[in-house]
């Protein structure tokens, strides 16, 4: 996530550094952003940054926070995709009042790599605009960013994070019925992979889903059928019920 971030940093005059444990990781950055700046120390890295993106696993969060606090100059933008930290959490562990550090939570999903990403981002009430909308328009290069309540960010995560696996475990039970008609697996992912892109075109100007579905459901149609026999197996329900057992706050 943290690389995908940087990616889509690069082509202004933005210096970059991005850090990580091991060298390997470091070499595989270096090799996909020639002109990033890659080291193994935090400290020095932030040391002079004017933006922190904080993008690890919860876990090891609290300690790295822990030692590079102290080096982070007045005025800083802290931008953590540490899923499970609220921001008063991020403003205690930072210190942040003393030194008027500004401290965002932003949640994009994996899709992120491919500029594609429904990102969402939730600020410390003492945040101004233009720091929201300058990252606004950072995260609106690599999907469409949206600024939200942090109550909100639960149910935002259950859609779109925890929905990229939802969706594609339809487009994987949509191939796997495909085979049982006879298509090809390779064929089929390609053709439900597209018919899903399709889909999500016909929303993109506003659209609701039930007027696009009545457009291809005539009475008395394969289409109706098929849709019915969803319901009748509790597709509805289904989606519904994992969202709510992914809202977790």
């Amino acid at each position: 996530m943290g690389s995908a971030i940087a990616a889509s940093l690069r082509g202004d005059s933005t210096r970059i550094v991005c850090t990580a444990a091991t060298q390997s990781s470091l070499d595989k950055i270096k090799a996909e952003m020639p002109e990033v700046e890659v080291s193994a120390d935090n400290i020095a890295a932030v040391r002079d940054a004017d933006m922190i993106v904080l993008a690890v696993k919860p876990y090891i969060a609290p300690g790295i926070i822990e030692k590079i606090k102290a080096h982070i100059h007045a005025g800083t933008v802290i931008i953590s995709v540490v899923a499970v930290m609220s921001v008063e959490e991020l403003r205690e562990r930072f210190d942040a009042d003393k030194k008027g550090l500004k401290i965002l939570r932003v949640v994009p999903n994996t899709a992120i790599k491919y500029g594609k990403s429904a990102t969402f981002i939730a600020a410390a009430e003492d945040v101004d605009r233009a720091t929201v909308a300058e990252t606004e328009e950072i995260f609106n290069r690599s999907g469409k960013a949206f600024v939200v309540r942090e109550s909100d960010l639960a149910a935002c995560t259950a859609l779109a994070s925890c929905g990229i696996a939802f969706f594609l475990r339809f487009i994987r039970a949509a191939v796997e019925g495909s085979v049982e008609l006879g298509m090809k697996p390779a064929f089929a992912t390609e053709v439900a992979a597209l018919t899903a892109e399709g889909a999500a075109a016909l929303l993109a100007d506003g659209a609701h889903p039930e007027a696009e579905i009545d457009k291809v459901t005539t009475p008395g149609g394969i289409t109706i059928k098929g849709l019915n026999a969803l319901e009748a197996n509790g597709f509805t329900s289904a989606v519904i019920a994992a969202l709510r057992a992914s809202c977790v706050k």
